[in-house]
């Protein structure tokens, strides 16, 4: 079966009998007994240059995917199959080190990975089968709106340069970007090309601003807000949420809770809304719940994530597998290269199922 029918096939599955986890437990990733609530083990140790940031798992064959993050090297994206064993690293061409390397990955229904690399503010395309890579997107160095008399510009009173740093596929293939830097959410029409802004907001202005998303059963893009400078939330991470509209522009914003430090974002299928803190001093995982608009929990327990044999280090990026989080440990303050790797989270639920869109050009 191609992977583009056993895609589908998931899809069709899932429709049918109405099981949301199913993208979710590929069979290569049942080698492993489920993990309890909590629970972490570890999957491996990533390459140097390490810095693990951006998370995607195959949902066919339970491949992982991320990237290194570290500054002024090489922007490597890895490949492990579903035990973690390391199937090829691609070192992303024409990248020139920079202040920060990969962000955000994600995929297609063709298997195809997209990298954000900060270097160029760009989207990568790598297609496995080939090895190739192209650049699929663009996202442009906007002016400060106080100084600019262009149409397009940031709501920040600082200028800074594009930080694509999460991206998220809606159903007809259109992808939508978060940009750390400038406030902006991006979206990239399907078969890609220059972004364009498609929401921004002068309350996301931040040193660290739209980080991590994915859209609800509901089909409203939910994303967080790493570090709020307003008044009322200032210090804390956000979590929002926005509708999009049947011709396809942004609803109403909805503020749904506030956090910690949040940084990448996976929904699980109960609709609850997990978020790995990116504080060193916290390093775990928190849960919230939308319905009471509050941080329900935090895992693992304080004591596992510094006494484990990989201790948490300022995770970064997570995506479901099964009913656990797949975890990059970003490692952010680590001395310790061993602290740079790939974790696993039991959390006792599946997650809500990405979109795996086919045929982009």
């Amino acid at each position: 079966m191609s992977r583009r029918l056993a895609v589908a096939a998931l899809a069709a599955a899932t429709a049918l009998y109405s099981i949301p986890a199913l993208y979710s437990i590929p069979a290569a990733a049942q080698l492993l007994p489920p993990l309890g609530y909590g629970q972490t083990r570890d999957i491996t140790v990533v390459p140097l240059p390490g810095q693990p940031e951006g998370m995607a798992v195959d949902p066919v064959d339970g491949s992982l995917w991320s990237g290194s993050n570290r500054p002024f090297a090489a922007a490597d994206v890895w490949h492990w199959d579903a035990t973690g064993h390391l199937l090829r690293t691609y070192s992303l061409t024409d990248h020139v080190p920079a202040e920060h390397g990969v962000n955000g990955i994600t995929l297609d229904g063709d298997g195809r990975a997209y990298a954000l690399d900060y270097s160029g503010a760009r989207a990568v395309r790598i297609d496995p089968d080939t090895g190739t890579q192209s650049v699929y997107a663009t996202f442009a160095d906007l002016p400060t709106c106080a100084s600019a008399s262009a149409t397009e510009c940031e709501p920040s009173p600082v200028d800074r340069p594009a930080w694509p740093n999460w991206a998220s596929f809606a159903p007809d293939g259109t992808m939508y970007v978060s940009d750390l830097n400038q406030a902006t959410i991006w979206r990239v029409p399907p078969g890609g090309g220059p972004a364009e802004i498609w929401y921004q907001n002068v309350d996301f202005a931040s040193l660290y601003s739209v980080n991590g998303m994915q859209f609800d059963s509901a089909g409203r893009l939910t994303f967080v807000v790493t570090m709020s400078l307003t008044p009322s939330t200032i210090g804390h991470g956000v979590v929002y949420r926005l509708p999009v509209t049947a011709g396809g522009s942004p609803g109403p914003l909805e503020q749904v809770a506030v956090t910690g430090l949040g940084d990448g974002l996976a929904i699980g299928a109960s609709g609850k809304i997990y978020l790995p803190i990116s504080n060193p001093v916290d390093n775990g995982v928190e849960v919230v719940d939308p319905a009471t608009r509050s941080v329900v929990d935090s895992l693992p327990s304080p004591a596992d994530r510094i006494t484990r044999s990989i201790p948490y280090s300022t995770p970064a990026s997570v995506a479901f597998r099964g009913t656990s989080l797949i975890v990059t440990n970003h490692g952010l303050l680590a001395i310790d290269p061993h602290q740079w790797a790939i974790l696993e989270l039991g959390v006792g639920e599946a997650g809500l199922p990405l979109h795996y869109p086919t045929g982009l050009a």
